[in-house]
This record gives C-alpha cells, structure tokens and sequence, in this order.
C-alpha cells in the first residue's frame, strides 16, 4: 500500500521549516510521497488576510522543483468556498483509494484539532505525523489526547521532534519591517519574494 504525506497549509511564504517537516517525515515514516496542497480559502483567515493564492502555489512549486518524492496539488486552491481538511481528505480518500494518507502538520495544529469541521471523521481518513518544534506547547497536546474524543485515536497521532522553529507570520514581520529573512527561506523563495515586492 502506497504511503502518502499531505502537507496542507497557507504557505504564506513556504520556509525551510516546511521543507524539514516533509523532509523528515518521508524519511522517518517511510513515505512513498509527501503532496503539498496550498489552502484555498481557510476557515481560519479573513478576506485579504492571505496572499494571493497564484502567488502561493508558484513559491510551493519553486520550493519542491527537482524533488522526485515531492509534488503539489491545486485540490484546495480550485474549490470555491471555504476550504476544510475533512472535504479535501475525503476527496483525496477518493483518488488514492489503494494509498494510507498521512497528515503531516505542525503541533500548533494539532492542538486544535478538536476546533476544526468533523475532526473525529478526519481520523477515520488519515493518521497524523505531528512535528515538535522547540517551544511548542507539548503540554497543551498532552492534555488534549486526554479528552474523552481523542483517547482511542492517540495511536493515530505519531509524534517526531524537529530542530527548526520558523514560521510564516514571523517572516512576514521581518520583511514588513525591511529585515532579512534570508536564512529562514530557500534561495528560490527569497528571490521570488522581492522580484514580486510581496510582504513589504
């Protein structure tokens, strides 16, 4: 059965911290592939808040270039409306029929799991590969897989540590305020970034 990651997620911009995560988690998770699927329009976020979605999936695109094990989905970017994890992972479930879908996030994300459309459905589609970063909140984790709604899926929730800690909303900051950001992307990233003034 083929194993696939599915990295979902703003990519607003996508940074090395992303590319680790799906780095590691092919490797640690024997993956066969790790699909990165931009969001279309997040429950999460309000209007304009997001970059255009154009120009996220052509950073994700550039980001993976050459990467055999990696590739790219517009699944969420082309559907109208508010996209949710439970309608792509349902979706997916349907064009990978014979495939075991991982989700692999972050643990900020996982620690809202139980805010999100359907979540307990969601385990029933995929198993989630959750990267720690230092500083994140692996208390708050631990007291969640306690609730009654998640007791029976901690198995389903695979735990692995990462060195790396940067994130989008940080980077977004930095070039706001006319700082380098220059060793938390790749070179193809940075590049992209100025060549389209975005986040001034």
């Amino acid at each position: 059965m083929k194993r696939l990651g599915i990295m979902g997620g703003t990519f607003d911009p996508i940074h090395n911290g992303h590319l680790a995560l799906a780095k590691k988690a092919l490797n640690e998770f024997a993956l066969d592939e790790v699909i990165f699927i931009p969001s279309g329009t997040p429950p999460h976020k309000k209007p304009g808040e997001v970059t255009d979605k154009e120009h996220r999936f052509k950073m994700v695109k550039s980001a993976i270039k050459g990467q055999a094990k990696y590739s790219i989905s517009r699944i969420e970017l082309n559907r109208k409306g508010i996209c949710y994890a439970v309608d792509t992972f349902n979706e997916l479930k349907k064009k990978y029929k014979n495939a075991k879908l991982f989700y692999v996030m972050g643990l900020d994300s996982i620690n809202e799991i139980l805010e999100w459309k359907k979540p307990l459905e969601l385990f029933k589609l995929c198993e989630f590969i959750v990267g720690t970063r230092p500083g994140t909140k692996i208390r708050t984790f631990k007291r969640l897989v306690k609730f009654p709604p998640l007791q029976k899926q901690v198995d389903k929730i695979h735990l692995m540590e990462l060195r790396e800690n940067i994130s989008s909303s940080d980077i977004r900051e930095k070039l706001k305020s006319g700082k380098s950001a220059k060793s938390l992307l790749p070179k193809s990233i940075e590049a992209y970034i100025k060549r389209n003034n975005l986040y001034n």
